[in-house]
Parts: structure tokens; C-alpha cells; sequence
């Protein structure tokens, strides 16, 4: 019987999703209430059946607009990963057309992704609390680079538009900033040239800004008295996974751990979560300390693939990249 795909969950009976997901050791333990709900909170799914049996799955989560995250792909053991998985990535990636896509892969992956137009992410990284906390993570240690690691090439200049990290000129005590997790009172057209100058290049849609913080999950912003000078929001599936998005802080405020703040804050509205983020080239020395993992097996699917080879050398990897203890 040939395997059939879907993207709709109500063909699905979740009692087997919860058995394939164990048996391809993506999630151990985890209970069937957990895994309906995060997949039924998930932008999008796919699922390859045997019959009524599913044999491959995966799940998104999207903010609609630019960014995705695939999780959890699965396929059955004793059945065709390359087959399987391919036809599922196959899927996602006409479903979101214009999107960066990431996705961080179990190793033997890896080269299935390359095929599909994947490269490995350099920026990708995993947050994990405070020291002291409890380790937030649920990837082995296969999935980390080793604390403060940097490729060659980050030594070098960044390319044009890209902000590095710098001091700002903060002048009074940072106690006195204040944080919020609530979207009202504020201003889009504030709130998008933050984001502008912190990111540096071509301003942003304002429109596009307003929707994707609306349609977030969750979002945290940071003032001087009126004065928006940091924010991130977040998308989530409320039980086992998030995905940090726009995280930025006023140049004049930066260097001072209003960042780091605003990431922990907003991390800890998705307790227990496994949290991904990726930054871009400038800021990869904010989070390449201890609070954050490193990601070692990210992809990035990118919405802009012709984009020019410095601009590229600084978000991913070139085809074909491994490190040496990994197969070629």
C-alpha cells in the first residue's frame, strides 16, 4: 500500500502519533495530552500514513509572515526517512513560500535538509536560564557546540548594515526601566523604528510589524519612562516548544543586559519550553555565553537564496559543512 500525506490532523488518531514519536526517540515521556495539544496548537502539520497509521510526522510553528520552526519530524524506524521525510519537507516548504524556514535536525538529517535546499545556520541557539536553573533543555548534548564557540570566519569584518555590539549611553540606573508583556499602549510606528535601527538595513513594513506582534503568542518590551527601547515576542505551542523572534534593544541602550532581560523575561512566560532562537551575524556575540546553546545540527531553509555570498558566509554554512566528529 503506498504512503499517503496529509496536512489535515483530523484524519489523525494522536494515540499513535504519541507511539511514533517515542519509538523514533525524538521525545521520550512525553504524555498524549501534551502531544495533541502541541501539535494541535502548531501552525501546520504533516503527516505520512501507512493505512490509517501514521509512519512520518512533523509539526511548524509560524508567525504567518517570515518565520518558521519545524519540530519534531519523526518517521517510523523500518520505514524510508529520505522517502518520507523528503515528501513531508517537500510540503512545508510550498506552504511557506517567502518564509526563512529552520529547522534544528537529529544528525542523521543533516544531509536529507542539504538535498531539500537547507544550509546549516551559524546564528541558531537554544536558551537554557540563568546558572542555577533548571536546564531548560531537552536535546542531548549532540545538538551543542561547546560554550564561546566561534567559526573562523566570525573573526572578520561584518558585512555593511549589519550593527555590532556596542555600549550605549545609558544614564541612569537600569533598575528604574520598566518591562511589560502587554501590547497595549504601544506605538507600531515606535516600535518599528526600533526594530530598524537595531537590525540595521532597509527599514521595516510597519504593518508587517504590527501583525507579527499582534499575532504572537507572547512579546515583552522595555521602556525608559515612555521611551520603547527594547522588545522580543514569541511564538509557542504552549506545552513543549517556543521560538524566540525580534528581539532588539536601542542602540543607545545596549551593552548594559537590557537584552538579556528581555530575554529571560519573556522566556519565562514559556516555562519548561524548549526555547529556539537565531540572531543575526551582529549579534551572535549576545548570546554565545552561558544562559544560551549554541546550536550544532540548525538549518536554515532562506527566504532570500540569491542573497550576496557575504551576507550568506555570515548566516550559514557552506553545503556539505561538518564537524569532525560528525559522518560525512
Amino acid at each position: 500500500m503506498p504512503i499517503i500525506f496529509t496536512d489535515n490532523p483530523e484524519q489523525i488518531d494522536f494515540h499513535q502519533v504519541e507511539k511514533l514519536i517515542h519509538l523514533s526517540g525524538m521525545r521520550k515521556n512525553v504524555k498524549f495530552n501534551k502531544v495533541i495539544k502541541a501539535f494541535l496548537n502548531s501552525s501546520y502539520s504533516v503527516y505520512a500514513l501507512d493505512g490509517d497509521e501514521p509512519v512520518g510526522v512533523l509539526r511548524v510553528l509560524s508567525d504567518g509572515i517570515e518565520w518558521s520552526l519545524v519540530t519534531d519530524l519523526s518517521v517510523l524506524p523500518g520505514y524510508d526517512i529520505t522517502e518520507i521525510a523528503g515528501k513531508m519537507m517537500d510540503m512545508v516548504i510550498s506552504h511557506f513560500k517567502g518564509h526563512e524556514i529552520f529547522n534544528y535536525s537529529s544528525p542523521e538529517y543533516i544531509s536529507l535538509f542539504e538535498e531539500h535546499g537547507f544550509f546549516r545556520s551559524k546564528n541558531a541557539f537554544t536558551f537554557s536560564g540563568k546558572t542555577g536553573e533548571t536546564d531548560r533543555t531537552f536535546l542531548d548534548e549532540s545538538y551543542f557546540l561547546p560554550l564561546g564557540f566561534r567559526y573562523e570566519n566570525e573573526f572578520e569584518a561584518l558585512p555593511k548594515g549589519f550593527p555590532s555590539k556596542k555600549k550605549g549611553n545609558l544614564k541612569k540606573d537600569s533598575s528604574e526601566i520598566r518591562f511589560s508583556d502587554s501590547l497595549q499602549g504601544v506605538d507600531f510606528e515606535k516600535l518599528n523604528d526600533l526594530l530598524s535601527r537595531a537590525f540595521g538595513g532597509t527599514k521595516r513594513d510597519k504593518e508587517i510589524t504590527k501583525k507579527a506582534f499582534e499575532g504572537s503568542r507572547y512579546v515583552q518590551f522595555a521602556f525608559d519612562g515612555d521611551k520603547l527601547i527594547g522588545c522580543a515576542r514569541a511564538e509557542s505551542d504552549g506545552v513543549y516548544q517556543g521560538f524566540i523572534l525580534n528581539v532588539a534593544v536601542d542602540p543607545d541602550y545596549q551593552g548594559h543586559h537590557l537584552g538579556w532581560e528581555v530575554v529571560s523575561r519573556l522566556s519565562s512566560q514559556m516555562e519548561g519550553e524548549n526555547i529556539f532562537l537565531n540572531t543575526h551575524p551582529g549579534g551572535v556575540g549576545f548570546y554565545n555565553q552561558e544562559g544560551f546553546r549554541r546550536n550544532k545540527t540548525a538549518l536554515l531553509y532562506p527566504a532570500h537564496p540569491d542573497m550576496p555570498i557575504d551576507v550568506k558566509r555570515g548566516f550559514t554554512l557552506p553545503k556539505g559543512y561538518r564537524f569532525p566528529d560528525e559522518y560525512r
